[in-house]
């Protein structure tokens, strides 16, 4: 994977390391309560996990997912992830994606979803679901006037593409 760094399922342990790789890494784009927030709230509940990215004694990445539902089809929901900022764009973001898609398909999780930029994203298998007929719960201009696309609403399938329709559901701490 990335050389020296070691990715795994989170242990009760790391969960302040990660609270704080978290609130570093969105501390400089003023969401860091919000995202703090969404981990505590789903980090106990079926359907969730996460992963740590760990070099040495030191975590430095993590990454959240969970429950979410496509009409009656359960699916994992991908984010906060967050590298603590001086150890970002050199790959431990992608590590952790790429290894929550494997835990995600160990766990027989088939689809993967996550609001973020396609640009970014698409590289790890996520494509917009409105194409599929699955529109963007969140679409529009948020209370804070930050603007969510309908492209930003993506989807992975992580073990072979299976049918989705209906409404979709996150956990109620994404509003």
């Amino acid at each position: 994977m990335i050389e020296g760094i070691e990715i795994r399922v989170e242990r009760p342990a790391d969960r302040a390391a990660g609270l704080e790789v978290e609130r570093r890494s969105f501390e400089p784009h003023g969401s860091a309560d919000e995202e703090i927030a969404i981990v505590v709230a789903v980090r106990d509940d079926e359907g969730s996990f996460a992963l740590v990215a760990i070099d040495g004694e030191d975590l430095v990445g993590h990454v959240q997912f969970s429950r979410g539902w496509i009409g009656d089809t359960s699916v994992v929901a991908l984010g906060p992830i967050g590298v603590l900022p001086e150890r970002q764009r050199g790959g431990i973001g992608s590590g952790l994606i790429r290894a929550g898609f494997e835990e995600a398909r160990a766990r027989g999780e088939s689809v993967v979803m996550l609001l973020g930029d396609p640009g970014y994203y698409s590289r790890f298998g996520f494509r917009p679901a409105l194409p599929l007929g699955i529109r963007n719960p969140f679409a529009g201009v948020d209370a804070s006037g930050f603007v969510i696309d309908e492209e930003d609403f993506q989807l992975a399938f992580v073990a072979g593409e299976v049918s989705l329709e209906g409404e979709v559901r996150w956990h109620p701490v994404f509003g």
